[in-house]
């Protein structure tokens, strides 16, 4: 009987998306015992490409995966920056409004990464992360992505943001996200129109 049950589990459920996490919230826990970061420090989290991550060539990682491991950065990144917590204690929250990613080079099977993660930029409603994919072995580059995350409810991050004595002054904005927020409101104009 229990192996019945645990091959449904195993069918029904991610398991591995919650060992990763349960993994992570531990790695989390020791990290922050012994530093700290502020929010405009670069956050870096590890991974390796696995069996259940690779495409149909069996060789290397499959696009999405790449998508997911960008949820546990930016759970690390806010866990490690303590900015959860403050989001939290004003009632607010955070959700991904948006990602880009541009493909470089591909994660071979069984090959560690790290995923750096830092803060580029920010408006009233959204802050702006980069995440960069690179390979342990040779310091490369694989794939670089750009996440929005918005406060639902007309919360301010902004404002909560400018609390942090490392960001009393926000960076003028990177050419490469004013670019990409212009192409987020053309498609959102056109969606708006086919109503």
């Amino acid at each position: 009987m229990f192996w019945i049950i645990a091959v449904l589990v195993l069918l029904a459920f991610d398991v591995n998306y919650y060992v990763r996490f349960i993994f992570t919230q531990f790695s989390l826990n020791i990290s922050n015992l012994f530093h700290k970061k502020q929010l405009t420090d670069t956050v870096t989290s590890y991974g390796i490409c696995t069996t259940q991550d690779i495409d149909i060539f069996l060789d290397h990682m499959n696009n999405v995966r790449f998508l997911r491991e960008l949820d546990f950065a930016r759970y690390h990144w806010f866990g490690r920056t303590k900015f959860w917590s403050k989001l939290r204690s004003r009632g607010a929250s955070s959700v991904q409004g948006a990602t880009s990613i541009r493909y470089r080079r591909m994660i071979g099977l069984f090959r560690p990464f790290r995923v750096e993660t830092r803060l580029v930029w920010w408006d009233e409603r959204s802050l702006y992360l980069e995440h960069r994919f690179v390979t342990l072995t040779d310091g490369f580059v694989r794939a670089v992505a750009i996440s929005r995350q918005v406060a639902p409810g007309g919360f301010n991050m902004g404002e909560l943001i400018e609390q942090f004595d490392e960001c009393r002054e926000r960076p003028d904005r990177p050419e490469e996200i004013g670019h990409w927020l212009e192409a987020i409101e053309v498609s959102s104009l056109k969606l708006r129109k086919e109503r």
